[in-house]
């Protein structure tokens, strides 16, 4: 009852954040637009209502009631980037009725005045969600210990959520297994054999545990999988065929037009930045790369040049590492706010690239990641893209099989209002953590762990 209470309590404070919201920008508008309108009492609500849909569906795509599965610092980023937009498009169809452009102060405002309170509501909801959900006692069943480090220290980092009491192999006693199934909240499985996680997965649906498995290559398939009925018997089906040819040409309208709006919109910030690389060193500023696109194909991939000229002249193609001394004071700025990616918006309008797609490799590299996991090459089943699952996700150093799985969990669900929904969150990737930029090991050459 205490539980049930609580998560009332909790879904009561989101329903006010959002209606809180709706309010500041209700009374907003009658208050600075109001004169301006040529509409009444249902116009407003009209005008309202399609205020109320757009910020709904945008908080949906930035998660912005994802309180515990999200951090603090996203949801707060997530909502602010939220309002921007949503006010930036009211602002527009409200400047659409009125036949002229309104006064920008209003809504700068109104907007001003959200994010003061989103703030600390959101801080609030937060505390009031770890409150009433406490860290779960987590077990971790493992099958081999290749792993088991590193899950570790990803699982430790959702120390509020999760408190690891036993880690324990599936080859111990079924007693000693289900005697720590049954003292923890939630179970983590790591490579454990199929047919012990079946049993294991059976006897926790049963006790109502919480479980959480590290994906292999089939499970991401299944996932993506599309059902059919033999008879009564539901089967899933595995064999994706290709977008058909109305989507592919969508999604090249789509690459062309993004691509040359977003070349005119930053054109200022690109010379800028061209000049700053530029006048640093009297070297090029726009680095060119051989990376690998769909069907194997090799394109030359443009990027402003964020490291040294002389960085590779060892002949060793490497990824960046941790604090590498290669990197210019101007690159390091470039690579945290992304704007070193700008030239390929260049790739896209050419076609080389997509907008949404798997991050290119370089040939060299993309080898030996082969080598070790062959089925990496599956992320060239479509073309390379400058966002996407595992750019929005993972990390620069996010090993190749977890980069793998990321770019097929794309590839196997692709729509169109899939690529739409990544392209909306890969803004708040560059307001995030810098540590999504964070760089190799020293002295890999590769993400390999």
């Amino acid at each position: 009852m205490a539980n049930e209470s609580g998560n009332l309590i909790l879904f009561l404070s989101k329903t006010i954040l959002f209606f809180a919201i709706l309010a500041i920008f209700a009374v907003g508008q009658r208050l600075f637009y109001e004169q301006m309108l040529p509409y009444y009492f249902w116009g407003f609500n009209l005008v309202l209502l399609l205020y109320t849909a757009s910020l709904y569906m945008i908080s949906r795509v930035y998660n912005g009631f994802n309180f515990g599965n999200t951090g603090l610092q996203e949801i707060i980023i997530s909502w602010v980037i939220c309002l921007i937009i949503a006010n930036v498009f009211q602002y527009f169809i409200l400047s659409l009725l009125a036949i002229q452009l309104l006064p920008v102060l209003g809504i700068a405002i109104i907007l001003t005045i959200q994010i003061i309170f989103v703030v600390p509501m959101a801080i609030f909801i937060n505390w009031l969600y770890y409150r009433q959900n406490p860290a779960h006692k987590a077990a971790i069943v493992y099958g081999s210990k290749e792993r088991l480090t590193e899950y570790c220290s990803i699982i430790s980092l959702q120390s509020k959520r999760f408190k690891v009491d036993h880690i324990i192999s599936q080859h111990d006693a079924v007693g000693s297994l289900l005697d720590i199934v049954d003292q923890s909240d939630s179970i983590f499985f790591l490579d454990v054999d199929e047919k012990q996680q079946d049993w294991l997965f059976e006897y926790c649906y049963m006790n109502n545990k919480h479980t959480y498995i590290l994906p292999k290559f089939s499970s991401i398939l299944i996932n993506t999988a599309s059902t059919i009925w033999f008879s009564n018997t539901p089967v899933f089906s595995l064999r994706r065929t290709d977008s058909d040819m109305g989507t592919q040409i969508i999604k090249r309208i789509m690459d062309i037009v993004i691509s040359l709006v977003a070349i005119i919109l930053t054109s200022l910030l690109m010379i800028s930045v061209w000049l700053a690389v530029r006048l640093y060193d009297n070297r090029p500023a726009v680095y060119k790369q051989v990376r690998v696109t769909r069907g194997g194909r090799l394109f030359t991939l443009y990027k402003f040049r964020s490291m040294r000229p002389d960085a590779e002249d060892d002949g060793v193609p490497r990824l960046t590492a941790k604090g590498d001394n290669r990197i210019t004071p101007i690159g390091r700025f470039i690579r945290k706010t992304r704007i070193d990616e700008l030239p390929q918006l260049f790739n896209v309008l050419s076609g080389s690239m997509s907008i949404v797609g798997p991050r290119p490799e370089r040939p060299e590299i993309a080898k030996q990641y082969e080598e070790i996991y062959p089925t990496f090459a599956f992320r060239t089943k479509v073309k390379a893209g400058i966002t996407g699952f595992a750019q929005i996700y993972g990390r620069y150093n996010t090993s190749p099989e977890d980069k793998l799985f990321l770019d097929i969990m794309y590839i196997e669900s692709f729509s169109i209002l899939e690529d739409i929904k990544l392209m909306l969150q890969t803004v708040k990737v560059i307001f995030q953590s810098s540590t999504s930029t964070e760089g190799v090991e020293d002295g890999s050459t590769t993400a390999l762990k």
